[in-house]
């Protein structure tokens, strides 16, 4: 006797999911062939292995008959396999998995659930858009780790059976363009010469976020614990991190928009948040920001660009990439500014941001 209930999966299940998995290469073989020697008949991966990373694990049934594995990637959650026994198919036990997991995707604070699969195979690509699941247009953005998954995909030659994509579905509703336009006159009302600090995050490891009560700037460092130093950038040389580069820093009034939850605000990756107008007209290059009083922390914005990519999609949208990567945006800074740290020191929330301009720039 079955109990078919979704429920997180124990340690006792773990050693039943690659053999759930690989129970359905006779679906495959229906439709595509023989597949001896294919990349899809290969041996599933050990429940354990799938475990052993960052995300979780749901099952169907005690003992198990069904499971969905969910990864959680450095900017949303990726459905890394859904699967059921053919012994038990054909009785929801794959839509119960696939809304369980978006559920719970959603409620760890990921803003969205994407997989890969294949477009025309009818238990693949129409079943996810069944519920809910759009196609991802091919000339997207993406990040690291997914181009990293489809390459992997195209080294085990999985093409070759028919069309592979990405779909992803939304979890939380994004800002779209409209409201973004609407909130012009807000971010514009920023303050100018003298803002205030809102958030300090530090990222100690890709993926993951710090807010912290207190921060320390340093020349060499940059945030004390971040990782910008482990950083390589396309842009120097020998791909070392750019010394312009130490600091991103966004205006809050936006990212609490397009967050609309505080404890997603840390998504957008910048490591410092503040209320002022962080515009080419009002911090044009090479402007001072000194922090927390005159004896305090000193930053200098540098002339690189900080652009929106595809992390920023997968967390607030793609109204919300091309708007700061627009006409509206790109003046206005509104994915933010880069800089780098000339007085060590510490920073706080709520410590005052004042403007320092090169001499002979407005407002100087």
């Amino acid at each position: 006797m079955t109990d078919h209930a979704v429920r997180p999966a124990r340690a006792r299940d773990l050693p039943l999911l690659a053999a759930i998995e690989d129970a359905g290469l006779p679906m495959f073989e229906a439709v595509l062939g023989d597949l001896t020697g294919d990349a899809l008949a290969s041996p599933a991966t050990s429940g354990r292995e799938r475990a052993a990373g960052p995300g979780f694990i749901l099952v169907a049934g005690d003992p198990a008959v069904g499971f969905a594995h969910v990864r959680d990637l450095e900017s949303h959650a990726h459905l890394d396999q859904i699967s059921v026994h053919p012994d038990h198919g054909r009785r929801g036990l794959g839509t119960a998995l696939l809304e369980a997991a978006a559920e719970r995707a959603a409620l760890k604070g990921h803003g969205s659930l994407t997989l890969t699969t294949y477009a025309d195979l009818p238990w693949n690509a129409p079943f996810y858009a069944r519920h809910g699941f759009v196609e991802v247009a091919a000339d997207e953005p993406m990040t690291g780790t997914q181009v990293a998954i489809s390459d992997n995909e195209e080294r085990l030659g999985l093409g070759r059976h028919g069309r592979r994509i990405w779909m992803r579905r939304v979890l939380r509703s994004h800002r779209t363009a409209g409201e973004l336009a609407a909130f012009l006159p807000r971010i514009d009302a920023s303050p100018q010469d003298v803002g205030v600090l809102r958030a300090v995050v530090r990222r100690p490891a890709p993926g993951a976020r710090e807010v912290l009560d207190v921060g320390h700037l340093d020349v060499r460092e940059g945030l004390v614990g971040d990782t910008w130093a482990e950083r390589g950038s396309r842009r120097m040389p020998d791909g070392s991190p750019h010394p312009d580069m130490q600091l991103n820093l966004m205006n809050h009034r936006l990212v609490e928009l397009l967050a609309q939850d505080p404890d997603r605000e840390q998504l957008a990756g910048d490591q410092m948040f503040v209320d002022l107008d962080l515009s080419h007209d009002n911090l044009p290059a090479w402007s001072e920001l000194h922090i927390g009083g005159p004896d305090g922390a000193v930053i200098v914005v540098t002339d690189q660009p900080h652009n929106g990519c595809g992390k920023f999609i997968a967390r607030f949208g793609k109204d919300a990439l091309a708007f700061v990567n627009g006409p509206e945006g790109k003046p206005r800074r509104l994915r933010g500014l880069c800089a780098k740290v000339v007085r060590p020191g510490p920073v706080r929330p709520g410590d005052e941001v004042r403007v320092v301009r090169p001499p002979g720039r407005p407002g100087e």
